[in-house]
C-alpha cells in the first residue's frame, strides 16, 4: 500500500512538473491578419479552411492612439477560433473602416521579398473538405501541391485573398 501511494505521489509531482516547463498557456498563439477586403479574407478563412467565428470588437480612435498598432486609426477585429475549444488557437482578421484607401506595398510573390510573418502553417485532420471547397470555389492551390510528406501527411499551399501564404498539412485520401 504504501509503495502505491508513494508511486500516486510520485506521479502527481512528475506531472505538475511537466506542466511547469513553460509559462505558455494551451492556444498560446493568437495570430493577426490585415485585410484589405474583410468580406474576401473572412470568406477564406471561414468558408473555405473551416475556422469557427469567436466574436470580435471594435478600436476606436482613442484606444487605436493609446495602443500604438495603427497609428491611432480605428479598425475592426473579427477572432476566429480553429476549433470548438475556449482553448483554441485564434486568428484575428483586421479590417480597417477605408479599406479601398489602405496604403500597402504591392503583395510579394515569395517570402524572401519581405522580413516578418510571412505564411501560417495549419496543421488539420483531413485536406479532404479544404480541397472540396477550394474546387467549388475553383481556387487553385499554389505551386506544385498537395505534396506527400510521408507518414500519411501531405501539404497543400493556398494564398488568402491578400496574398499571405498558408500551408495546409493533413492526410488526405481524395
Amino acid at each position: 500500500m504504501r509503495i502505491l501511494f508513494s508511486g500516486l505521489i510520485f506521479f502527481a509531482l512528475s506531472i505538475q512538473a511537466l506542466c511547469a516547463q513553460t509559462n505558455f498557456k494551451s492556444g498560446a498563439l493568437t495570430a493577426a491578419v490585415i485585410s484589405s477586403n474583410s468580406q474576401q479574407t473572412l470568406h477564406f478563412y471561414r468558408d473555405i479552411l473551416g475556422l469557427k467565428d469567436a466574436g470580435g470588437f471594435t478600436i476606436d480612435v482613442a484606444f487605436a492612439e493609446r495602443l500604438g498598432l495603427s497609428a491611432g486609426v480605428p479598425f475592426e477585429v473579427t477572432v476566429l477560433k480553429f476549433t470548438d475549444s475556449p482553448d483554441s488557437s485564434q486568428l484575428k482578421i483586421v479590417s480597417f473602416k477605408e479599406e479601398e484607401d489602405l496604403n500597402v506595398e504591392e503583395v510579394k510573390t515569395s517570402i524572401q521579398e519581405q522580413l516578418g510573418l510571412q505564411y501560417l502553417t495549419l496543421q488539420v485532420y483531413s485536406l479532404d473538405p479544404i480541397i472540396t471547397r477550394l474546387k467549388k470555389e475553383g481556387i487553385l492551390p499554389e505551386a506544385e501541391t498537395p505534396i506527400d510528406l510521408g507518414n500519411g501527411s501531405f501539404l497543400i499551399l493556398l494564398k488568402d485573398p491578400d496574398g499571405v501564404f498558408v500551408e495546409v498539412i493533413g492526410s488526405l485520401t481524395l
